[in-house]
């Protein structure tokens, strides 16, 4: 069987499903918010300002804040429901063998409730984290989640299933960590380590102890960034780091803070997919360096990767419309 990684347009967060050969399910992230983040939508509405179809609205004198606020919510309407895609996808009753929360941040576990408590057709069998960690999310009263576009019931599912003792199984997860499910799934962990962790408590900043995950099938890698830092993260990682990459979900979703220059050349991957939307902070440029293609899930929608048993690799839809070309680094053909 081959192995398949869905990374869905989420908007801000994170959320990519891996299908292994072995028939296992895995989860890395979620978020269900369906809605983009101020800094998104600032972004996209001039996007559409420098347009030949605003200027022509403009000078036919129409209503041009109600045209921005619809084309705002036609992009929030691209946005991609993770938990709705796992059912008509993978299977609205297939088990999730591991979920992955890569760090505490809300962006990366917005749905949880709605999946593990609403959902009573599948199960969660394991739970990955990194730690008793709640950061700057501790202290959060109920007038402050009722500010907050977060749903705290998202927040306390996490906190229950990191505390669980036996169903879903717990795991703490550091650098090197090993088993024979995540063995046998191709599964490496490259971060956190212990001292990325102790700098991350001691910063109180959750993205330093983000884990970074290497996914391996017939000799091609699939990298999952997190939110890793670019100035602690990937240097403290540097000696695992290897290339023959095919594709890196880039840390932080693309922006500056999660990209380190060594790390990317020494992977050199064939594609690199963001989902920034902050243009500022847009660190595709960078990442085009070392990258074969970078491609942004906000422009594609969602992508999936496949990795046949006889190492050839396929990616779905063409991208080819979407992604900004280095050069080509290895052969994949595009199949719709």
């Amino acid at each position: 069987m081959p192995l398949k990684v869905h990374f869905l347009n989420v908007g801000q967060g994170d959320c990519t499903i891996i299908e292994f050969p072995s028939g296992r399910i895995g989860m890395v992230d979620i978020d269900n918010l369906n809605v983009l983040d101020d800094d998104t939508r600032a972004e996209i509405v001039q996007e559409y300002r420098e347009s030949v179809e605003f200027h022509m609205a403009q000078l036919l004198g129409k209503d041009v804040q109600r045209l921005e606020d619809d084309f705002v919510r036609a992009k929030e309407k691209e946005l991609t429901d993770p938990l709705a895609y796992y059912d008509a996808h993978i299977g609205a009753t297939r088990d999730i063998f591991r979920f992955i929360v890569t760090h505490p941040d809300m962006d990366h576990m917005t749905g949880l409730y709605r999946l593990h408590v609403q959902d009573a057709r599948k199960s969660i069998l394991n739970l990955w984290h990194v730690g008793p960690y709640d950061f700057n999310l501790a202290d959060n009263t109920a007038e402050d989640w009722g500010g907050f576009r977060y749903d705290a019931r998202d927040w306390e599912t996490y906190k229950e299933l990191r505390a669980s003792t036996g169903n879903p199984v717990s795991l703490e997860m550091r650098q090197g960590a090993q088993g024979h499910f995540w063995t046998d799934d191709g599964v490496e962990l490259w971060a956190p380590t212990p001292q990325l962790v102790k700098l991350a408590v001691d910063r109180d900043d959750p993205n330093i102890i983000s884990m970074v995950l290497k996914i391996t099938y017939m000799g091609k890698s699939i990298i999952l960034g997190g939110d890793a830092t670019g100035e602690e993260s990937w240097p403290a990682i540097m000696p695992v780091v290897t290339g023959n990459v095919l594709a890196l979900k880039a840390s932080h979703h693309g922006r500056k803070t999660g990209y380190y220059g060594p790390a990317v050349k020494k992977m050199a991957p064939w594609l690199t997919i963001t989902s920034v939307g902050e243009r500022e902070h847009d660190a595709t440029e960078s990442y085009r360096q070392y990258s074969g293609y970078t491609v942004s899930l906000r422009k594609a929608g969602d992508i999936r990767l496949t990795i046949e048993d006889d190492g050839r690799a396929y990616y779905d839809p063409d991208l080819s419309q979407f992604w900004k070309p280095r050069k080509a680094l290895m052969s994949v053909a595009g199949r719709q």
